[in-house]
């Protein structure tokens, strides 16, 4: 191997390295906007009833069972099954929402059949 071929090759694999060394930082994410995020989850609630029984987990690794009460502009009221305390949350503080699995009422006893 000649000393014109290793210096051709050394600089071939530099300009590939320059080209390649960036990659990570391009594909780097930037974090969601907040008030983009905080309106998806206003529209997720919009879809269910007020009194829906759902089941939320919030920002702060906590979680509730509860119904819906009413929704404003940045927060909704959320009634507690366990403490049926009204509670006030922030649509950017809620991780995931799921429709509640328990039943309240005459329902929630078995009555296959009968209704």
């Amino acid at each position: 191997m000649t000393a014109a071929s290793l210096v051709r090759r050394v600089a071939v694999f530099a300009f590939v390295l320059a080209l390649v060394a960036p990659a990570p930082l391009l594909l780097a994410r930037s974090k969601p906007d907040p008030d983009k995020y905080a309106h998806k989850v206003e529209k997720k609630l919009a879809h269910y009833k007020k009194g829906a029984l759902l089941h939320l987990a919030f920002a702060n690794n906590t979680e509730s069972t509860g119904t819906l009460g009413e929704m404003a502009d940045l927060s909704f009221k959320f009634v507690n099954v366990e403490t049926n305390a009204v509670e006030t949350h922030n649509y950017a503080d809620v991780d995931s929402i799921g429709k509640g699995s328990e039943t309240i009422g005459k329902v929630s006893r078995s009555h296959r059949g009968i209704l």
